[in-house]
């Protein structure tokens, strides 16, 4: 749907994003708890606003609404592209026209979308040109995947996966339905790295299931085992570790030689550290690291793959994260600053530095270092908004948690805290981190209480991929 069908921004950020309406309704009440704001928004009054048939908001309605979606009320019920000329005309937009900008490239990424597909609707036969347009896409999103917001990324992948499939129905020749298969198929992966990273379980899961019976049925092994890892994240993420060991274990004989089985064997390292078994994280650490030496890069699911990669740098991490999560702490440092140390070098193997900078401010933590802690936090603050994946808040909420389990003051690790009352400000960062990434204000010189979601993001000691 064009830009101008919207009747108001609101109802393209709706249409255009992860949720139902119920789940949006659902989501922006957990919003108003979680600032303590007496709201509920019901289906009916959401779809009310959508149309921008809102007689008077309650304040409180309006101020959750503003937090929940970022721009001021006014402007949500505006249409969408009145957005840059009031936001500049009223001075809540950066200096410059960067708000302008963007929406213009949004626009026109909008439009060759809509052409793309109508194109594809309407031809009479594929095009092998149309293909090889589509397997581009999906490699240059899967590479650039860390630099693009996850909404951003949602369009995309979706478009990608919508054009594929109306190309499928028009073929019958085996060749090009195996290419598009395995780009939907692609597609479908990183529709499930986005669910995932938007704390979407259901959804990631769907995803990840989709990409693994394409692969099937293709006879695409790298991305078999590249979904089935996904799915074992998943299942780890939401308190099923049992689940995850069981996925790898049914996926590993079958995975290609390298990196895909060192993924793998990463991933299986986490489940066992959910699990309580030093034992089997060393044993699968192990045999991960005698992977990772064999591995050649292959053209999409190796260091070359960006989200789909799994580098140097990125496999030192994971390790580094199951190694935290069964408390030992100075093994997880020692991993996690390889990892960023080898960034530079691996550009393109999947690795997002910010959650590795969480990691290691808790390993630094778990070790008894503050400051150490405090100091690797630093260019997580600056994340962009709409870039702040659960990745990084789910990691920060468990810093937080181990920040205020102990008394600090007599640590070894906080050589830069002069007084009580410093201690308590440089605590304050940290523990008011996951407020600071979700609104934008910066924390409190106190330590904050952090909501927590759900059950499963409770009991999990590292969050994130």
């Amino acid at each position: 749907m064009a830009t101008a069908q919207y009747r108001t921004l609101l109802e393209q950020i709706v249409h255009e994003g992860p949720w139902t309406v119920e789940e949006t309704c659902r989501e922006f009440e957990i919003k108003a708890r979680q600032m303590k704001e007496s709201a509920t928004l019901s289906p009916r009054q959401l779809a009310r606003w959508m149309r921008g048939d809102v007689g008077h908001a309650r304040a409180v309605a309006q101020r959750v609404a503003e937090a929940f979606w970022g721009h001021r009320f006014e402007v949500l019920l505006g249409l969408p592209h009145e957005l840059a000329e009031f936001e500049l005309r009223s001075g809540t937009a950066a200096p410059g026209l960067s708000v302008d900008v963007e929406s213009l490239e949004a626009a026109a990424v909008m439009a060759a979308h809509e052409s793309f597909e109508h194109a594809a609707r309407i031809a009479g036969t594929v095009d092998s040109d149309d293909i090889s347009l589509l397997q581009e896409s999906v490699l240059e999103l899967a590479r650039g995947y860390q630099t693009k917001p996850p909404l951003q990324l949602l369009t995309e992948a979706r478009h990608i996966r919508n054009v594929a499939y109306l190309l499928l129905d028009k073929t019958r020749r085996p060749a090009q339905t195996s290419q598009l298969y395995q780009v939907a198929g692609q597609a479908c992966g990183l529709l499930s790295v986005v669910s995932f990273d938007l704390a979407r379980w259901d959804a990631a899961e769907e995803q990840a299931r989709s990409a693994r019976t394409y692969a099937e049925l293709i006879g695409d092994a790298h991305l078999e085992a590249w979904s089935r890892g996904t799915q074992a994240l998943i299942a780890n993420w939401r308190g099923q570790s049992r689940r995850a060991v069981e996925l790898i274990a049914s996926s590993i004989d079958a995975a290609p030689a390298g990196a895909s089985p060192a993924r793998l064997r990463a991933i299986e390292a986490r489940a066992w550290a959910e699990l309580g078994r030093p034992d089997q994280v060393k044993e699968s650490l192990r045999l991960a690291d005698i992977e990772m030496e064999k591995s050649q890069d292959s053209e999409l699911y190796s260091a070359a793959g960006g989200e789909f990669g799994w580098g140097q740098s990125r496999h030192s991490a994971c390790a580094g994260t199951a190694l935290l999560t069964v408390g030992q702490g100075e093994p997880a440092v020692t991993r996690i600053q390889n990892a960023i140390a080898l960034v530079p070098e691996d550009p393109l193997g999947g690795l997002a530095p910010a959650r590795a900078q969480v990691d290691l401010a808790t390993a630094e933590l778990l070790a008894g270092r503050l400051d150490a802690s405090v100091n690797a936090l630093e260019s997580v603050w600056t994340i962009p908004a709409p870039s702040r994946r659960h990745g990084v808040t789910g990691r920060m909420e468990q810093l937080s948690r181990r920040l205020t389990s102990r008394d600090w003051r007599d640590s070894r690790g906080c050589g830069l805290a002069r007084s009580d009352r410093d201690l308590q400000f440089r605590g304050g960062l940290a523990t008011g981190a996951t407020e600071r990434l979700t609104t934008g204000r910066h924390p409190k010189r106190r330590g904050v209480q952090l909501p927590v979601r759900d059950a499963s993001q409770a009991g999990l000691a590292v969050g994130g991929r």
